[in-house]
């Protein structure tokens, strides 16, 4: 639970006696954690069902993917959070696509992020990114499409590495600001950092290596994987999140990221999968519905 110090004014748009879930941080309250969440909620998902996933996961800021401005509009009203709703950009899919919820004052708007106010110290950048999800190489291995590594670089090259590319400039533009940045996202591209000699050893992902671009180019920008900083062997933790549907012929792989700044202002504690109660994930709720797990991360918040 959080501990909150009174530094501000209670917004009086806040109900007293509301549930933690329901409530706008208010503008002047100091908390030291914050929780950042990635959801692709699934178009055909009732929105009562995502509802349910926000309010048994606490999340702070939640980057959507594959929801409509009405269904924002409406998890935005019941939570009293702040939301912003994107047009069509090159990193994603369409005008009906992505989003951001935040516990916290959104202070500016970026082309496919926001700023938030997390305390009066501390403004954080958050990204929220759709890419396309075809040609999947995963899946052109496994119908030998593709066999080599230099082919699905060179594909996924070709479609996602420039859908990444203003996402890439925006977080340079925040960083020279020192604003920490965290970028949430369906990639519909695996991780170098999943791809690699361990897990090829281990006879996972067809054996293959592959430095995947889109991953690549986030590093390269000083970004890092939370998922991968908690759990680094991705042969014994591969924290698929695509998909919890179990069919024979699926191609199971980690594309639902949470990426982060280093900043002194915080620290990673934990980052665990939501889904339901049958497959494995770390949060389990009830009814869960999506084609793909959420990924929620808790940070400590150095509060001085």
């Amino acid at each position: 639970m959080r501990q909150a110090g009174l530094y501000f004014l209670l917004l009086l748009a806040v109900a007293s006696g509301c549930d933690r879930s329901s409530v706008v941080p208010k503008v002047e309250e100091e908390f030291n954690e914050l929780k950042v969440m990635t959801f692709n909620v699934l178009y055909s998902v009732d929105n009562s069902i995502t509802l349910k996933v926000l309010r048994e996961t606490f999340p702070d800021v939640i980057g959507f993917q594959e929801i409509s401005v009405e269904k924002l509009n409406d998890l935005a009203t019941k939570l009293k959070y702040h939301q912003h709703h994107f047009p069509k950009t090159r990193a994603n899919m369409s005008n009906q696509d992505t989003g951001i919820l935040s516990r916290f004052p959104i202070v500016r708007l970026l082309t496919d992020g926001v700023v938030v106010q997390v305390n009066k110290n501390l403004q954080v950048a958050v990204f929220t990114v759709h890419l396309s999800p075809y040609p999947y190489e995963p899946y052109d291995f496994r119908d030998g499409i593709i066999t080599t590594p230099e082919q699905a670089i060179g594909s996924a090259s070709q479609t996602r590495l420039p859908e990444i590319g203003p996402v890439i400039t925006q977080i340079e533009s925040m960083k020279a600001e020192n604003i920490p940045v965290f970028v949430t996202g369906d990639f519909n591209e695996p991780s170098h950092l999943d791809w690699n000699a361990t897990t090829a050893a281990s006879n996972l992902h067809f054996g293959k290596t592959v430095s995947w671009p889109v991953s690549n180019a986030v590093a390269d920008a000083g970004l890092i994987d939370a998922y991968r900083l908690k759990f680094s062997n991705a042969a014994n933790f591969p924290g698929n999140t695509w998909t919890p549907i179990r069919t024979p012929d699926e191609v199971y792989d980690r594309i639902d990221i949470i990426y982060h700044s280093p900043d002194n202002a915080y620290s990673l504690n934990d980052i665990r999968l939501v889904g339901g109660p049958l497959d494995g994930s770390g949060i389990s709720v009830e009814g869960y519905a999506s084609d793909h797990f959420a990924v929620v991360a808790t940070y400590s918040l150095n509060t001085q």
